[in-house]
């Protein structure tokens, strides 16, 4: 854990300036609840053309936020760097749950992945936000390096995961478990 606190200080000593003390709250800030993910899913799933994006999106987002937040941080239940050197002066709240993974990071690395699937320009440019937004998190000294790290990785095979599971249960844009109408019975 040394090594981590020597990146975070290293940040914190060589790369805070006045411009990116007000950009990475922001960008912190839109991955918060994952609430930007959301309404591109929901939009996605309101558009016909678009529906399967949403449909990954959405597994997607219900997979990473049972996984990281309802298993893995409970488990793990690291300390942040925040609460373990308070000497720091912060730019944002405290998170009261654990450090590791960082959820905002895997959110947007997963979400970015999706993306990058169905379009690769999109994904590119969400892949960019990504590693901003992983950036922030250490920035702002929430989480350690490998929380962001490894919030990237589970980020991204949650998605590949989530990606599987749609084109498993829908062929083509057609649900496998359809309703059928019941068939006229001929007397």
């Amino acid at each position: 854990m040394d090594w981590e606190f020597t990146v975070l200080n290293y940040i914190q000593w060589y790369c805070r300036n006045d411009f990116l003390d007000k950009l990475m709250p922001v960008v912190s800030f839109m991955g918060k609840l994952s609430l930007i993910w959301v309404i591109l899913a929901v939009v996605c799933l309101c558009i016909k053309k678009t529906r399967p994006l949403g449909r990954s999106l959405t597994c997607y987002l219900l997979f990473d936020l049972v996984a990281i937040n309802g298993i893995i941080k409970p488990i793990v239940n690291r300390l942040r760097p925040c609460v373990l050197n308070d000497t720091v002066q912060m730019l944002v709240s405290t998170p009261f749950d654990a450090s590791f993974p960082s959820g905002h990071t895997a959110f947007a690395f997963g979400a970015a992945t999706i993306l990058f699937i169905y379009n690769k320009w999109v994904g590119l440019a969400a892949y960019a936000f990504a590693f901003l937004m992983g950036f922030s998190r250490l920035y702002l000294y929430v989480h350690f390096p490998t929380d962001v790290l490894m919030g990237a990785v589970f980020g991204v095979v949650f998605a590949i995961l989530a990606y599987k599971l749609e084109q498993m249960l829908f062929e083509k844009g057609q649900p496998i478990f359809r309703l059928k109408r019941p068939s006229t019975i001929n007397r």
